[in-house]
Formats: structure tokens, sequence, C-alpha cells
């Protein structure tokens, strides 16, 4: 690898920690101009978000999104739908929230990987 591809490689790393923390201080992520609010999480669900986003993290910088029929992921998606509203509504009440919006499910999981484990992140640029 060469230098520039290294500097190329941190700052693509920078951009994405920067925009989970954004998206984390807000509390919002709008997604084809529908908002996303992001709840109060506790230590345990964010540490499951977490672990399973360290797993897949070089899979999600490539789009491969194999993970998306794993069991392990559903028990993450669980999660993920308990802590993100939409127009008030956690996501694990509204059984056709991606049947209606299909096209921002795959931005949105992108997104919520990162910005819910961000407070483990935060450290690894002095942020």
């Amino acid at each position: 690898m060469t230098d520039s591809n290294t500097e190329k490689e941190v700052t693509e790393k920078d951009k994405a920690l920067e925009m989970a923390k954004a998206i984390h201080e807000d509390k919002c992520a709008t997604i084809n101009g529908r908002d996303y609010v992001i709840t109060n999480i506790n230590h345990f669900k964010r540490r499951k978000v977490f672990s399973y986003f360290t797993h897949v993290q070089s899979d999600l910088s490539r789009a491969d999104m194999w993970f998306l029929e794993s069991s392990d992921y559903a028990d993450v998606e669980k999660v993920i739908m308990s802590v993100v509203t939409f127009d008030g509504e956690v996501l694990s009440k509204r059984s056709t929230h991606w049947d209606e919006f299909p096209e921002d499910y795959i931005l949105f999981v992108q997104t919520m990987l990162p910005v819910i484990s961000y407070p483990f992140l935060k450290g690894l640029n002095g942020a």
C-alpha cells in the first residue's frame, strides 16, 4: 500500500467517524428526506451493536451486506429497531416500515451500526 492509499484510507475513516459523531450528537439521521431519531441507548444494547459492528466493519466499507441474512444480525437489528423512532414511533412497532421505504434500509443499516457504536469509537481519534 502506498502512502497516498494509506492517507486516503485514514481520511475516509476520519470522515466516517465525524459523520457518526455528528449524528450521535444530533440524535437524528436523515435518510432520503426522512428523519430517524435515536433514543437513549443503554450500555448493554450499545455493546451488542458495537460488537457486531466491529465484526462486519470491513464488509460495510466494501458495501458487502452478506450479514443481513444472518441470525446474529437479526438479534442486533432487534436492538436497533427498539432504539430508533420514525414519526415518533419506535421502528420495532412499525411492521411495514421497510415495505413502505425499502430505499432507506441499506443506508439505515450502514448509518446506525457506527452511530450507535460511536461512544466506543470516539476515543480512537481523540474526538
